[in-house]
């Protein structure tokens, strides 16, 4: 029936390796707390999965370093391994000026964007942003470290930052805000894990959209498999996260929103890929992708409602079954490299 490796994680290990047990499939556990890894065959086995969490707090240059280091460090040395998540994402992964720079050269649909390399761009995003903008850390996952800036001093005070220009005081009340909310000090003493104090060059500053919603699509294998839109709570939020405070709804998903969806995991040869999207002036904008996501269980929290109107066709019972889309999907990939290389074996006469 074949083998899997499944990698020690955080979160969702006994799913995966459950998922995988009932497949028959055999499943070779590694753990990358350790060294024995380097030495594994890969050649041996159909499938790579590794669902990996933030090391440290997502802003973190290094928060993914298993994936960023050791993932590509196995895919470079057995070209041929089929891994979640997508070895050809894992350089876009938590990276939104990379992100950007993609987007950008593909002619991808983005909200208007200056990157602050210089003192002169942060000249430049006043000028074509205005104000009040939108300031994001190079790093960072569900709305950490995304800021709302109204006027040149607070978006200086940021641009120097990251920067690592810390002598000014707009970075004394960055680091003291920091230090007197609740969360930090339950991270560093509930958690035992410090919140990166720093911003990380470039910041990307970026047009401030008013808009009551975005939305969340998911591609496998080159369709949407699940989408659903993450709606404002009261009319201060101004993003729209679902662990943020935001409601989650399955409703009727534009078709250019599918079709934008699929267009980029085609443009970036994805199995699987996670989007967000904002509604522009007529059209839908990409805010940021990538390779791993997290799904809510079907109707497991209270603000998720679900409409009769939703109109992807994978059932939802189907599709928030990350765990087995996702083992099925490698599977198959599996079987069709196999098909290949059996082919070429007869065809090779030396065979």
């Amino acid at each position: 029936m074949g083998k899997a490796v499944l990698f020690k994680s955080d979160e969702r290990f006994d799913a995966f390796f459950e998922t995988i047990r009932k497949t028959g499939m055999e499943c070779d556990v590694l753990d990358f707390s350790g060294n024995d890894w380097l030495e594994y065959d890969y050649e041996t086995i159909d499938f790579l999965i590794y669902y990996p969490s933030f090391r440290f707090s997502s802003n973190c240059p290094l928060a993914l370093f298993d994936v960023v280091d050791n993932l590509t460090h196995i895919k470079e040395m057995h070209p041929d391994v089929i891994m979640y998540p997508d070895p050809g994402l894992i350089r876009y992964y938590n990276d939104k000026y990379r992100q950007c720079l993609f987007l950008k050269r593909r002619g991808f649909p983005i909200p208007p964007t200056v990157p602050l390399v210089s003192g002169k761009c942060v000249e430049e995003a006043e000028e074509e942003l205005g104000y009040p903008m939108v300031v994001k850390n190079r790093y960072g996952a569900g709305g950490a470290s995304v800021f709302k800036v109204g006027n040149r001093k607070e978006l200086l005070g940021y641009y120097k930052l990251s920067m690592f220009d810390f002598f000014n005081a707009s970075s004394l009340r960055y680091f003291l805000g920091m230090c007197t909310r609740r969360r930090f000090y339950y991270a560093l003493i509930k958690a035992r894990r410090l919140t990166y104090p720093f911003l990380s060059p470039p910041l990307l500053a970026q047009k401030f959209i008013r808009m009551d919603r975005d939305i969340k699509t998911v591609v496998g294998d080159g369709q949407v498999m699940e989408a659903h839109w993450r709606l404002q709570a009261h009319r201060e939020q101004w993003k729209v996260n679902i662990d943020g405070g935001g409601i989650g709804q399955w409703s009727r998903v534009p078709e250019e929103v599918i079709r934008l969806s699929e267009r980029l995991a085609h443009a970036l040869k994805a199995r699987w890929l996670n989007i967000d999207l904002v509604p522009g002036e007529g059209d839908y904008l990409i805010t940021e992708f990538s390779p791993v996501w997290h799904h809510y269980a079907y109707r497991e929290k209270p603000s998720f409602v679900y409409k009769d109107d939703y109109n992807i066709d994978t059932p939802l019972e189907v599709s928030l079954d990350l765990e087995g889309m996702i083992v099925a999907s490698l599977a198959r990939a599996a079987e069709m490299r196999n098909r290949r290389r059996m082919d070429d074996l007869k065809m090779d006469p030396a065979s």
